[in-house]
């Protein structure tokens, strides 16, 4: 099958620590953010002229998965782990010179993890995000893709409900237009990693959690760490589920129906 004109320059990037991806122009406009937000059913004018940080942070993990799309078609990819860092808050329009860099590759039972670090520079020459995403690859002959992730996701917190979040298989293969990976929207290679349908981009999961912070109130800095610790099917349906202390949310958590934890978010400031 002929590669995606889309995809010719990722044959020249090697998944091997110490790679250094070409220098990148991001901004997220006001209907760029509009659109993905439709997806993520997230009122259109939360954000305000504010870029959404989960989606700044979203183009590290399209430049991997389709990385790993070209050097290594037949593998699978979930992504674990996403930290954020922001240092101010970033406009929608604002341009910003995109640099990440594979950290390393470690071994894992279904494969390997690929851990990056990317670095948003604005037009004073200041670091204003830094975004360090975990990607698992799944090798092809590997175990089962479906094992929990243990640590504070399955803590019994004293939490509220705050809303629900219902995927369907439209909001999901709209939110990833544009990108090339097949688990999100092809039901025989989600079923070929051991899925029971396609899963939603990680991102999209991402914005979910982000988005009680926000409603609450606008932040300048920001610090998480999000793990997404089960798939998350393009049918479920998600409680968002926080906990509060008098600064704000300092844990969040979206389940399933059956009252798993598929992702938490950890916030430190």
């Amino acid at each position: 099958m002929a590669l995606d004109p889309a995809l010719e320059a990722f044959r020249e990037y090697p998944i091997e620590p110490g790679f250094a991806y070409p220098e990148q122009i991001i901004s997220i406009d006001v209907a760029e953010q509009r659109r993905l937000h439709g997806y993520c059913d997230i009122e259109p004018g939360l954000f305000g002229n504010t870029a959404d940080p989960s989606l700044v942070s979203r183009l590290p993990i399209v430049m991997l998965s389709n990385t790993i799309v070209v050097q290594r078609p037949r593998w699978g990819q979930v992504h674990t782990v996403q930290r954020i860092e922001q240092r101010r808050p970033v406009a929608t329009g604002e341009a910003l010179n995109l640099y990440g860099t594979i950290d390393r590759c470690a071994p894992h039972p279904r494969g390997e993890i690929m851990k990056s670090t990317w670095r948003y520079i604005d037009a004073c020459n200041k670091t204003v995000l830094v975004v360090r995403p975990d990607v698992l690859m799944i090798d092809p002959d590997g175990g089962s893709a479906t094992a929990k992730k243990p640590g504070v996701a399955e803590a019994d917190a004293e939490s509220s409900l705050l809303w629900s979040k219902t995927c369907t298989p439209e909001k999901t293969v709209g939110y990833c237009e544009g990108t090339f990976n097949p688990i999100h929207d092809d039901p025989k290679v989600a079923n070929s990693f051991g899925f029971r349908a396609p899963i939603i981009a990680g991102t999209q999961t991402m914005s979910f959690l982000l988005e009680p912070i926000y409603r609450r109130a606008a932040v300048d800095t920001l610090d998480v760490t999000i793990q997404f610790r089960r798939p998350v099917f393009w049918d479920d349906v998600l409680g968002i589920e926080a906990v509060e202390n008098p600064q704000g949310y300092s844990y969040i958590r979206a389940s399933n129906a059956d009252g798993k934890v598929v992702a938490d978010c950890t916030i430190e400031r």
